[in-house]
């Protein structure tokens, strides 16, 4: 849920994730997208020539905390009829705690 910028590849640092695949001239993928940088990375794409990386700006703890009440909320209003099934309650918990956990 964070969002991305477009860096200069002499701008970039190890421990940086990409959010997007970095490909070569002819569309091969050379890093995956979600990946964690690290020096030799770097220094792999500096010698075949690549200008730009697509990085994933990490999100401020109130624009999560935003997110993880706006999941609650949509969680609870689809269960909302549900209130006093057992079995719905487990299904409940099992969806919310998915869904939170994919906001990190």
């Amino acid at each position: 849920m964070s969002e991305t910028r477009t860096l200069p590849l002499a701008e970039t640092l190890p421990g940086m994730l990409l959010a997007a695949p970095v490909l070569d001239a002819g569309g091969n993928v050379l890093l995956p997208a979600a990946l964690a940088l690290t020096e030799s990375h770097l220094e792999s794409l500096r010698r075949r020539g690549i200008a730009t990386l697509t990085i994933s700006a990490p999100a401020e703890p109130v624009d999560i905390a935003r997110k993880r009440e706006e999941v609650r909320a949509r969680v609870m209003h689809i269960f909302r009829h549900t209130v006093d099934d057992p079995g719905s309650q487990a299904l409940l918990h099992a969806v919310l705690a998915f869904r939170q956990e994919q906001l990190k």
